[in-house]
């Protein structure tokens, strides 16, 4: 943990000194931010890794639609996970329209959490190389509600340490429908965000199985003064049909921090979580969460986990905050670095 904090201050140093350093003209055309990924937990060993985007106006003569991004992320662990990814956000006519694409290729050696019925348990190893691309458009059909649709596709090639290898593919088309009332996409202080997608992977369009998924999720903003906000989620994943190991969802990640071995996982995930956000000195700030997450398919049982952080506004233009987390789960624990918010 302190070695993660020691690279914090020194990227703020190396934000700070690249801004003043950016030629004017490539300065008016875009906001660059990156922060570096170093990090450890049991499940990877050592990580490091570079997380980057770039935050531009598509139109200038647009002044409503919020800043598009683009961004790139990698990063190598101890174990030998590596990955890569390319994704975008683009905000288009007036905020009408709102697009969104990534792309990704990983090679991920993890381990999930196995127990029998004859009172056999423990973690098992596996390695999961993938290549993942997806596209999503929304238009807005009445003032701050969105519709649209998704395309996505997922080949994935696992081989478990029991000696089982899989191959299947994950195609799939869905529906996603969005309502947000933020006063700002980046940093909101007031407002909701909720939003549904419908994904189906059918046989026909090259799965090896055929399934369904809900993911849903709500935020609510509230304002307590000009330095401090409470920021609010509840989320699920429902995965129905016939789901592959790949299409479970694992606790862990934007959904609830503190948990980063992979011990549960499910056809179904429900969780709940608070942050507090306090800008307490000019570009500083500190957050404070506490959440709860659920698995179904297997049950999990209550999973609690809270934390805190530091954040430093990188790009202040555009309300971009970069930063670092700690947090702390039911025998599990997890350092997050990020540019922006968690959610």
């Amino acid at each position: 943990m302190k070695n993660a904090l020691f690279c914090f201050v020194l990227l703020i140093g190396t934000v700070l000194n690249a801004q003043e350093k950016v030629n004017d003209s490539i300065k008016k055309k875009f906001d660059i931010t990156g922060i570096p990924i170093v990090s450890y937990n049991d499940a990877y060993g050592s990580i490091v890794g570079l997380n980057s985007m770039a935050f531009f106006n598509l139109n200038k003569k647009d002044t409503i639609s919020p800043a598009s991004i683009a961004g790139l992320g990698g990063g190598f662990s101890e174990n030998k996970t590596w990955f890569i990814t390319l994704f975008s956000q683009l905000y288009l006519d007036e905020d009408k329209w709102r697009v969104t694409a990534g792309i990704g290729f990983g090679n991920i050696n993890f381990q999930y959490y196995e127990s029998s019925n004859e009172g056999e348990e423990g973690f098992v190893d596996y390695s999961n190389i993938t290549e993942f691309a997806a596209f999503r458009v929304m238009r807005q059909i009445v003032p701050h509600f969105y519709g649209g649709g998704i395309i996505k596709f997922q080949h994935s090639k696992t081989h478990f340490e029991t000696g089982i290898d899989s191959i299947a593919n994950a195609n799939g088309l869905g529906i996603s429908f969005m309502y947000d009332t933020r006063d700002d996409v980046y940093y909101p202080e007031q407002g909701w965000k909720a939003a549904i997608t419908y994904v189906a992977n059918s046989e026909w369009l090259g799965s090896k199985e055929s399934f369904h998924s809900i993911r849903a999720y709500s935020n609510y903003y509230w304002k307590i003064n000009n330095r401090m906000v409470l920021a609010n989620r509840a989320s699920i994943f429902s995965g129905m049909g016939t789901v592959p190991f790949f299409g479970q969802h694992t606790v862990g990640g934007k959904d609830i921090r503190g948990y980063t071995e992979g011990k549960y996982r499910g056809n179904q995930v429900y969780s709940v979580q608070s942050e507090y956000r306090w800008n307490f000195y000019r570009r500083w700030g500190a957050v404070g969460f506490f959440g709860m997450a659920f698995t179904g398919n297997p049950s999990s049982g209550a999973l609690p986990a809270g934390g805190a952080g530091i954040r430093f506004k990188a790009i202040p233009s555009q309300k971009i905050n970069i930063g670092i987390d700690y947090a702390i789960g039911k025998k599990d624990s997890g350092i997050y670095f990020r540019i922006g918010e968690s959610f």
